[in-house]
């Protein structure tokens, strides 16, 4: 390289030197390690859901883990707020961007959440995780945290994929969902529903059977 390149290339680095480092914690790292290619997929979808949200909203990220896609919504919506029971991802999530304005985060179960009024309520790998009979009680809570304007955003592993999925994945999934029961739980208590699917991390309206995850978009509380 040339003695001009490099002194450019050192103007670059220059640059970036004000940028705090990201520490991953034992969640993302291990999706770096084993299937990196998973988190790609997570930060495809929350990429899908501010995009869907749109700009100057404050957004609830439910389940957030330790808040890569939180903080996506954060810098593509103006403000979002991560909350998960895991008190060390919270702590990971907190110490990456918890410094920042426009994102925070809380250690807190989904079910304790109270009422709101969030321009925004998402959640991604969460409800698939909740027992099926408090699903509708999960569910009613989002509607609870809503604005009046607001808009829900869920996402969860297709149930016809699961004969794919590793047996580290299918673990702890108690619930899931066919696109058709996604949609109809969404229905009880929104007029307006768009569902969508996810093959990797293209986000599309195909054949929902083939889908291997299930994204919900749902505005207009009933």
């Amino acid at each position: 390289m040339s003695d001009e390149r490099q002194t450019e290339w050192d103007a670059v680095k220059e640059s970036m030197q004000a940028a705090k480092p990201v520490s991953f914690g034992q969640h993302v790292a291990y999706w770096f390690r084993k299937t990196p290619r998973r988190a790609l997929y997570a930060t495809s979808y929350a990429k899908f859901a501010a995009k869907m949200i749109g700009r100057g909203k404050r957004v609830l990220d439910i389940g957030c883990g330790e808040g890569l896609g939180t903080w996506l919504l954060a810098k593509e919506c103006g403000y979002a707020h991560g909350v998960d029971f895991d008190a060390e991802a919270i702590a990971v999530g907190q110490a990456n961007w918890g410094h920042e304005p426009s994102c925070d985060f809380t250690v807190g179960d989904a079910f304790e959440l109270g009422e709101g009024s969030y321009d925004a309520v998402v959640n991604f790998d969460v409800i698939e995780h909740v027992y099926p009979e408090h699903a509708g009680a999960f569910l009613d809570g989002m509607v609870g945290l809503l604005a009046e304007h607001g808009v829900v955003v869920v996402g969860t592993p297709n149930e016809t994929a699961k004969q794919y999925a590793s047996a580290v994945t299918n673990a702890g999934h108690v619930n899931l969902y066919t696109a058709e029961r996604l949609e109809a739980e969404l229905r009880a208590r929104f007029k307006y529903v768009f569902l969508f699917g996810a093959n990797d991390e293209i986000v599309h309206t195909g054949f929902a059977p083939m889908c291997h995850y299930l994204l919900v978009v749902a505005c207009g509380k009933r």
